[in-house]
């Protein structure tokens, strides 16, 4: 709404499945998490590596974040969820298979953050003083552009540095090389949202 203003912001890059001080490149969700300190007063951007999510209904994400992390009666394995719990959510969650191919997938390992692409979980609507309304997505795009690893390679690298996300952001900042997002939106009307047979604002899709 003002042109040329610049809003501070705080961002959080993440694993969802493994512990502080797991591995880097699990094969896992990235969160890219935004918070934007406005004058109007703070607003977070919750947002992932995957442009889907596991879940339509959010009083089912306490189960959904359970079943991904580590066994509890032993405790691993760590920053993965190949195991019975997960599953067994997998599979009373149909919904949710959107999201599993997308993790199964050779895009969802990022090369580094600084290569890594940041999808707003949920469709927002924004209305303006003419009470004229429009839905939008928000999406990060990576000046660098976006690169990922394959599993192969993320099991050596993980084995060499398990820290290499982070040690690679770190390096980067350190010696002056900034990485930087592009802010992009999708914008779509009612009338667009209700051409398709599913619901827009159902985040599995």
């Amino acid at each position: 709404q003002r042109p040329g203003e610049k809003t501070p912001a705080f961002v959080r890059f993440s694993t969802v499945a493994g512990s502080k001080g797991s591995f880097d490149l699990a094969r896992d969700v990235r969160g890219f998490a935004v918070k934007l300190y406005t004058k109007e007063g703070n607003w977070d951007l919750v947002g992932n590596n995957i442009p889907v999510f596991f879940i339509q209904d959010a009083i089912r994400f306490p189960d959904m974040v359970h079943a991904v992390k580590e066994e509890p009666d032993r405790a691993f394995p760590q920053a993965q969820s190949a195991h019975d719990n997960f599953w067994d959510f997998i599979s009373l969650t149909p919904e949710s298979m959107h999201m599993i191919m997308w993790i199964m997938s050779d895009r969802a390992i990022p090369r580094s953050f600084r290569f890594m692409q940041g999808f707003g979980v949920h469709t927002f609507r924004l209305v303006n003083a003419k009470d004229e309304s429009t839905f939008v997505k928000f999406i990060w795009k990576p000046k660098l552009g976006m690169q990922s690893v394959v599993w192969n390679e993320a099991v050596k690298i993980n084995g060499a540095d398990p820290d290499f996300h982070r040690r690679d952001l770190w390096n980067a900042v350190q010696s002056g090389d900034f990485p930087e997002w592009e802010l992009c939106v999708q914008l779509f009307d009612q009338d667009f949202a209700d051409s398709f047979d599913f619901d827009i604002l159902d985040p599995t899709k």
